[in-house]
């Protein structure tokens, strides 16, 4: 987590320690809601903040221009979710939103962490 957003690793470099310091790693990580590159540079020892991830499969309810309404198959509880910002994804929901009859056979995989939700993966079950 870098600002309070959940974010996925792209790399680290690691530098050499000082005569007086600690060796330092430099991250560089995208944000997973907003797609926002970050840098955070670090003492190698420093502990992180690491969200922790509840995955499930929901049925989607209905599609809106700006979100997706989802169910979970096993609590039933209903969800409003963002758009994903993967344009795979996006294609997949345009298409059903275009052809409602297919919502009814389609599942999504989503993702809880930070307080958030997104849509990971769409597929026909």
């Amino acid at each position: 987590m870098v600002d309070d957003e959940p974010c996925v690793i792209k790399s680290t470099e690691r530098s050499k320690s000082g005569k007086h310091g600690h060796a330092k790693v430099r991250v560089v990580c995208v944000g997973m809601f907003d797609n926002n590159k970050r840098s955070l540079t670090i003492p190698s020892g420093h502990m992180t903040e690491i969200p922790e991830i509840i995955k499930g499969i929901a049925q989607i309810s209905f599609i809106e221009d700006d979100l997706v309404n989802i169910m979970d198959v096993e609590s039933y509880e209903s969800m409003d979710v963002d758009w994903p910002q993967d344009d795979d994804l996006n294609k997949k929901i345009k298409a059903l939103q275009n052809d409602p009859d297919k919502i009814s056979t389609t599942q999504v995989e989503y993702w809880q962490l930070a307080g958030k939700t997104l849509i990971n993966r769409v597929f026909s079950s």
